[in-house]
């Protein structure tokens, strides 16, 4: 069973890696994700979850992550807008990263 947010939609999680981070792992950054360059995986460490969406599914997300409202984020640590390289997790705890053109399953994944 999902759990329910404020404005009675599914949860999805919000996960991202922090500005130190990307410092540390310029140039190839999860922004690169998608050009060969980046590998989530083997970064997942480096991401922290920094919000909840109310929000139906990804592509509801994506948009509730880039242009609101503000009353569909519950947050948790300080977050830009979610963008190619960031991981959502949706509520049967699938986590997805955000691709260049739409989502990528990450199997064998949990956070």
């Amino acid at each position: 069973m999902y759990k329910l947010n404020k404005r009675g939609h599914k949860m999805i999680k919000v996960y991202q890696v922090t500005a130190e981070a990307h410092r540390a792992m310029y140039p190839d950054t999860p922004f690169s994700y998608g050009m060969g360059k980046f590998d989530p995986v083997a970064n997942i460490q480096h991401y922290e979850h920094v919000a909840n969406l109310d929000a139906e599914d990804l592509n509801e997300a994506f948009q509730i992550g880039n242009i609101g409202p503000e009353e569909a984020y519950t947050r948790f640590k300080p977050m830009h807008s979610v963008s190619v390289g960031d991981i959502l997790v949706d509520e049967n705890n699938d986590v997805h990263i955000v691709a260049s053109f739409g989502f990528d399953k990450l199997d064998n994944v949990s956070l």
